[in-house]
């Protein structure tokens, strides 16, 4: 066994032997010493949730606390995550370096980890200590805590995600909004329709009701389906709007969701006679009403025409009757007849009877 080791398995020997502590940087022994921070400088590291899991970085500064150049050696301890950092490092006496480490979870549930990083000195001034002295070579280690961020994941789906509102069958129509959370916490959530001007303006009735108990939807997909129905009025036009609809975080305010729903009115089936459909104007009202008002008064005149001169043509032959029974020939005769009976009568008074 050479001298420097012989040397170095002293000095590991002394500094295990150790009774009273000594101040790191006056110790004449080898030592390392590791502190993990971190990022945000407060006891828990947040894991960031991305397309392929979560992910963080952890920051550790490492410190040769000794008058020796020193090689050490890095073990992770994820706890259930994974660990990348630096396996090895080489430290000049009193240097302190720093390095990070990645932290990565497939999973996305909001579990608390307790990591462990450890550093071990495998050399000193460049020389690798006897197996039986391995043991006493100085390590240190640093806790890191780190949990996956909570977060909220909606989605939310339309069926269908049109209707058609009729005023001729006035009949309330409705739709399913089904929600989705796909995070890791449970939220409560809020639905409400952006654009209510625009059915308040249609006079178009609507309500909003939930199939379940309360607002909350579980975390890890669960959900939750909604009612929306909504109800013509009988005075609707021919036309096809749509409106916006919210579906709001409780958990994170700025987390919604929006989802389009096409509304399609059908106005009233027109009539023959449905004047007030054809948009006419009112000078057009007051020029037919005149000619109505002319129309008929000829046909009432008319009538008395008619009336008049029927009336006429009867009178004329009742008079024509009156006057063929007077007709000179029959006078004539009544006057023949009555002296014929007058003859008879002076025949009865002849002359010669005196």
């Amino acid at each position: 066994m050479s001298r420097r080791t012989l040397l170095l398995a002293a000095l590991l020997l002394l500094s295990s032997l150790a009774i009273a502590p000594v101040s790191a940087q006056q110790s004449p022994f080898p030592g390392v010493e590791i502190t993990c921070v971190n990022d945000d400088d407060e006891h828990m590291l947040f894991l960031n949730p991305d397309s392929s899991g979560a992910q963080a970085t952890a920051t550790c500064t490492v410190e040769n606390v000794s008058p020796y150049n020193e090689e050490v050696e890095f073990d992770y301890d994820g706890d259930g995550l994974t660990m990348v950092g630096p396996e090895t490092m080489s430290l000049n006496a009193g240097d302190e370096e720093t390095i990070q480490i990645q932290l990565s979870s497939n999973s996305l549930a909001s579990t608390i980890y307790n990591m462990t990083v450890t550093v071990e000195i495998t050399s000193v001034q460049g020389i690798e200590p006897p197996d039986f002295f391995a043991m006493f070579l100085p390590s240190d280690e640093s806790n890191i805590v780190a949990q996956v961020a909570e977060f909220v994941d909606l989605s939310a789906s339309l069926q269908p995600n049109t209707l058609i509102l009729s005023s001729d069958l006035m009949q309330d129509m409705s739709v399913s909004l089904m929600i989705t959370n796909n995070g890791n916490v449970d939220d409560n959530i809020d639905v409400s329709i952006q654009d209510l001007p625009m059915l308040d303006q249609r006079n178009i009735g609507w309500n909003i009701t939930n199939s379940g108990q309360g607002n909350s939807i579980d975390s890890a997909g669960g959900s939750a389906t909604y009612t929306l129905r909504f109800t013509p009025n009988p005075s609707m036009d021919d036309e096809s709007f749509s409106i916006s609809i919210r579906v709001k975080s409780e958990f994170s305010n700025s987390d919604s969701v929006y989802i389009t729903l096409t509304i399609n009115t059908t106005a009233p089936e027109e009539s023959l006679l449905d004047l007030t459909a054809m948009n006419i104007p009112a000078w057009a009202y007051i020029a037919a009403g005149t000619l109505a008002v002319l129309f008929i008064f000829a046909i009432i005149l008319s009538i008395t025409k008619r009336v008049k001169s029927a009336s006429q043509v009867h009178l004329d032959a009742m008079d024509d009757d009156e006057d063929d029974d007077f007709e000179l020939a029959n006078l004539t005769a009544a006057i023949a007849g009555t002296l014929g009976d007058d003859d008879d009568d002076l025949d009865d008074f002849e002359f010669e009877d005196f």
